[in-house]
């Protein structure tokens, strides 16, 4: 968002993915525009054409559990100052790195994205 002045600001809207899922929060937001009268008729074509694909009704990520973490804590113990600075990251931050390397589809992925991780890890860093 940008502020325009005081009492106003701008927000900007990107260009949708073709087959982007619609977030909980996108889709109320959307419902929102359109009960304030601000949506356009470009927007309505692509929440009918998400309708119509499936997106808008695709389910959200399933929730990361204590398990997962447990097992990608496990995954980094060899590997230090990243292991310990994981240990340390607020909950929130260690659900995203573990939805991170849990979404990887194949071992090859799972891989790149632990060195991924152990990279920022040993840097101390959050994953965005």
């Amino acid at each position: 968002m940008q502020r325009i002045d005081s009492k106003t600001y701008k927000k900007y809207f990107s260009m949708r993915r073709e087959k982007s899922k619609w977030s909980e929060k996108n889709k109320a937001l959307a419902e929102s525009l359109e009960g304030r009268g601000l949506m356009t008729v470009f927007g309505r074509k692509k929440i009918e054409e998400a309708k119509r694909n499936g997106q808008w009704y695709a389910p959200g990520p399933a929730a990361v559990t204590e398990g997962q973490i447990a097992r990608l804590s496990a995954l980094l113990e060899g590997y230090e100052p990243a292991f310990a600075n994981f240990q340390a990251m607020p909950l929130p931050v260690k659900k995203t790195y573990t939805r991170a390397y849990f979404d990887a589809k194949t071992d090859a992925g799972r891989e790149k994205r632990i060195a991924w991780m152990v990279d920022r890890l040993n840097k101390n860093l959050k994953p965005m």
